[in-house]
């Protein structure tokens, strides 16, 4: 279906697009799953990192790093979000163009069943300069991928609870400076332009992020055995007596969860030595 608007002074077409799945788990949960996106890197496993960039009661901004679905880089994307828990509904609208899509928006419904299950409901609407069906045709091939993989780990008893490992370490650097510590950081660390680089290290293939002046992180995309899924961040805060550095790892392990925490927590312990801080 299509319908008439006025963007920037001149008429385009709004195009629109359905998509619904039935998960045998709690509306709630499903909804708190889909709008919790500091959980997304778990989530949907293409997505390499997520930042709030501002909350205002039921709304807030958030910054998304995607590998792109052929693995060939990656893509950058704000969204605007309104979240109602209660009428468990999330509205969005996309900043910045991706792609043939000019402007992309939309609503994502939990509605539960009476057997304790829920059907999702998600309707975008897009405006483009392509054509409108092979652009249509790109969304529902990705909210399909959204929906099936919404639906194995929200139905999942361990996918986003106990297969997911976390480990952390911080130390305060006496002395010198945020920018020094970062630029020595990023020295360390594989080379790119701007806020994201996307190529292949000793590790194999490694999205690279930088967000302002405190946070840097790495995804692998070939994680170490027996982990399922490897991201490593940085987080740089200045205090009174220094800078804090605060290294985590977040993996995601189906077997020898208790080698992946080693693992896991060996990488804290290199990602400090990395900062030169340990």
């Amino acid at each position: 279906m299509a319908v008439e608007t006025v963007v920037a002074g001149r008429e385009r077409q709004v195009h629109r697009t359905r998509a619904t799945v039935d998960i045998d788990a709690p509306a709630e949960a499903v909804h708190r799953a889909l709008t919790g996106v500091a959980g997304w890197p778990v989530l949907y496993p293409w997505i390499a990192h997520t930042e709030v960039l501002a909350r205002e009661g039921a709304d807030d901004e958030v910054k998304f790093w995607a590998v792109r679905p052929d693995g060939s880089g990656l893509r950058v994307w704000t969204s605007k979000r309104t979240l109602d828990p209660v009428a468990l509904r999330m509205e969005f609208e996309q900043r910045g163009s991706v792609g043939p899509i000019e402007q992309l928006g939309g609503t994502w419904d939990f509605v539960p069943r009476p057997d304790g299950g829920c059907r999702v409901e998600s309707g975008h609407w897009f405006t483009t300069d392509a054509d409108p069906d092979e652009t249509a045709g790109e969304l529902d091939r990705h909210g399909a991928l959204q929906m099936r993989t919404l639906k194995s780990q929200t139905e999942s008893a361990t996918s986003l609870t106990t297969d997911v490992i976390r480990a952390k370490s911080e130390v305060l650097v006496s002395g010198g400076s945020l920018a020094g510590l970062r630029a020595r950081l990023l020295a360390a660390l594989p080379a790119g332009d701007g806020d994201a680089w996307f190529g292949e290290t000793s590790e194999g293939p490694t999205v690279q992020i930088a967000h302002g002046d405190h946070v840097l992180v790495q995804k692998l995309l070939s994680p170490p055995g027996p982990a399922d899924l490897y991201r490593l961040r940085w987080r740089l805060g200045e205090e009174a007596g220094g800078v804090r550095v605060t290294a985590d790892v977040l993996a995601v392990a189906t077997r020898e969860h208790e080698r992946v925490r080693r693992l896991a927590q060996a990488g804290v312990r290199d990602a400090l030595a990395v900062a030169g801080v340990r």
